[in-house]
């Protein structure tokens, strides 16, 4: 990537419009000459790719390839605005690319209707300094996190689900998405948009956070190491999560066993609780703890019934120890993110632990509590 600032590189116009960068000490001619000379590939064009994808073409991001098979429909309108009434039924990528060259025409923008494979995604993400994940594919996703890895090419992840969501940036080094999730759950633990909803400017804010962190990285300011940002737009809150390398990692880890994409995909068993499950778990000879990761004002709203301690999960990192190492313990928080996040950082330090898949939503639904449902 050019790292020399040369002010030839920039007509008038692009001076002007980059001014407020160039403002900026940590940005510069020298940085704005970094975004100029980077290439990004964004995969998928919905609700957190668009966003994204606005923000990387405004800052001026020399080279910007936008990757999905999927055509506009009715339902994406209401979280993905770069679309229009008029592109219903067209490829998202061709008409994103449209956009994004009539908001920025001193870039390149390619446009790529197809999915994302275990046969195209070295190809794809080596021709590239940067990847950012907006897909809702786990497939994809974990094709894309060893790719990644595979190829030394920074990867920064996002994920959504109802008022919920995560960012990461995976650095070329590592810690990598498998060191928190080293295997996909199960596809019935699954729920995408369609089936579990998600509030439109929910993805419009995570995919502007993705953006900030490509940016940053591009630029070579700010953390260069792996943290986790998870929000919860309900209480307004971001939390952000240090993230440690897994020894035992398939991808990164000291052996690792991963060594083509898409590889070990395999469901993760024992980990993750159905919460059809958790009555008997309950009623066993030895139950677990239930670990209650959960904002105090959620407790008000719900609560599973049994022995179980309090740990909010935004004071997670600095109260775990407290938890008892010799019984077996069950996270759970609202949606079963921050109780995934939270399983496996015990599981890098030996707690027996399992968290319950879908969170108390899901357990409120399999009792027939729906109208406790938030």
């Amino acid at each position: 990537m050019v790292l020399t600032p040369n002010i030839e590189l920039f007509p008038d116009a692009e001076l002007r419009r980059y001014a407020r960068h160039l403002a900026l000490p940590e940005v510069g001619l020298e940085g704005q000459v970094r975004l100029k000379a980077a290439r990004v590939l964004v995969i998928g064009m919905g609700g957190l790719g668009c966003p994204a994808a606005q923000y990387l073409a405004a800052a001026g991001i020399g080279q910007l390839t936008l990757a999905d098979d999927d055509r506009v429909e009715l339902t994406n309108l209401q979280r993905q605005p770069l679309y229009g009434e008029g592109d219903l039924g067209l490829p998202k990528a061709e008409v994103a690319s449209t956009r994004l060259r009539a908001l920025n025409s001193a870039i390149r923008i390619e446009a790529l209707v197809e999915r994302i494979t275990a046969s195209n995604v070295m190809e794809l993400v080596q021709q590239h300094d940067l990847v950012l994940d907006g897909t809702d594919s786990l497939i994809a996703r974990y094709l894309l996190a060893d790719g990644c890895h595979l190829a030394g090419v920074p990867l920064v992840h996002g994920a959504l689900r109802r008022f919920e969501g995560q960012v990461a940036l995976f650095p070329p080094q590592g810690p990598c998405y498998r060191c928190l999730f080293p295997r996909p759950p199960p596809p019935e633990a699954i729920d995408d948009c369609a089936t579990a909803g998600v509030l439109g400017a929910v993805p419009g804010l995570l995919g502007s956070l993705q953006a900030l962190e490509a940016l940053k990285w591009l630029l070579g300011i700010g953390p260069r190491k792996g943290r986790l940002l998870l929000l919860d737009g309900l209480a307004g809150t971001i939390q952000p999560v240090a993230l440690a390398q897994r020894h035992s990692c398939p991808l990164c880890g000291e052996s690792p066993t991963i060594s083509a994409p898409g590889g070990e995909q395999a469901a993760c068993g024992p980990r993750g609780l159905a919460p059809e499950e958790l009555q008997a778990a309950l009623d066993g000879p030895k139950p677990p703890l239930l670990v209650d990761l959960r904002e105090s004002w959620e407790r008000e709203l719900a609560l599973i019934p049994g022995e179980g301690l309090h740990l909010p999960f935004s004071q997670f990192e600095e109260r775990k120890g407290e938890l008892p190492h010799q019984r077996e313990l069950l996270l759970y928080c609202h949606l079963g993110i921050r109780s995934a996040v939270a399983l496996n950082l015990l599981q890098q330090e030996d707690y027996q632990t399992r968290h319950l898949v879908g969170g108390i939503n899901a357990w409120l639904r399999e009792t027939g509590q729906q109208e406790r449902l938030y």
